[in-house]
């Protein structure tokens, strides 16, 4: 019993993680994006 909780905690961390990652390079994509069409407004904020 003690083998599965480990693989479900283990499951939880791995699927977090993954989900940061993908939030993080999502809003890199759009910074780069953001650049490329308006030349930065973002973060300017004209």
């Amino acid at each position: 019993m003690k083998n599965k909780l480990d693989v479900i905690i283990a499951l939880l961390i791995a699927s977090t993680i993954l989900s940061s990652i993908f939030s993080i390079i999502m809003l890199v994509l759009t910074i780069k994006h953001d650049f490329k069409v308006t030349g930065g407004s973002l973060l300017k904020k004209n």
